[in-house]
Parts: C-alpha cells; structure tokens; sequence
C-alpha cells in the first residue's frame, strides 16, 4: 500500500474518532444539565418536606402560571421511567433522585475514560500521521 492511500485512511479514522468524541462531550453536557436539574429538584423537595403548605405557582403551558396552594405536600408523585408515576412520600422521592443523580455520575465517569481512550488514540494517530508525512517527503525529494 502507497504511503500516500495510509495517510489518507489514517485521516479517515482520525475523522471519525474526532466526530464520536464530539459526540461523547455532548452527552456529558447533556448529564450534567441533567444533574444540575436533579440537584435543584432535591432541594425544593427537601424544603417542601420542612413546611406545612406551600404557596406554588402552576405551570399551565404555553407561558402561563396560576397560582395554587398545596397543603397536602407528605407526598409527590415521581416518574420511575416508561411512562409510570407512582406516589411516593417525599423523603423517597429525594431518594430515588439521588439514585438517579448517581446514576448519572456513573454514566458520565464512564464518557470520560472513554473520551480518554479516544484523545490517546487521536494522539497515536497524528504521530503516525507526522511519521508517514516525512516518508513521503522524503520519497518525493
């Protein structure tokens, strides 16, 4: 194989590499506005277990609010996944969110490492890269 068609598919494969960690840094902004999001949910949550009622307001879509009063703040319904809603008391839903939140720490320790892996690989890539160019170089002089 010519020197000219390997430095032509290293640069394909260091493409693809480039565009799949673009990919990965998405979703590890995507976790981390989750997380930002859950963390703020578990801080309302424990401040609603703290009082009696609540003066709220009411999203009702679209841009529009109502006021709404909630006395009865013992207990919340929680989205569990596919769909499902169960009531739960609000220190176990401040629990799943945890879970949750952990969930997602997980999930995104596990996009780095490997981001990590790919920036080593980008890494071995261009020195290749580098070392295949002098060869042409030299083969062309």
């Amino acid at each position: 194989m010519s020197v000219e068609r390997t430095i032509q598919e290293r640069l394909i494969y260091f493409e693809g590499l480039r565009k799949e960690a673009e990919g990965i840094q998405e979703r590890i902004q995507e976790i981390q506005t989750i997380k930002s999001e859950l963390d703020k949910t578990i801080e309302s949550l424990e401040f609603f277990e703290k009082v009696e009622s609540v003066d709220a307001l009411l999203n009702l879509g679209g841009g529009v609010f109502a006021y709404a009063d909630v006395r009865d703040n013992k207990k919340v319904l929680v989205d569990v996944g596919a769909g499902v809603i169960i009531e739960k008391e609000v220190k176990e839903a401040i629990e799943i969110l945890k879970n949750k939140k952990e969930e997602m720490e997980k999930t995104e320790q596990k996009l780095r490492e490997l981001l990590n892996q790919i920036a080593s690989q980008m890494m071995k890539i261009q020195e290749e890269l580098e070392e295949l160019m002098k060869k042409a170089k030299e083969k062309k002089e």
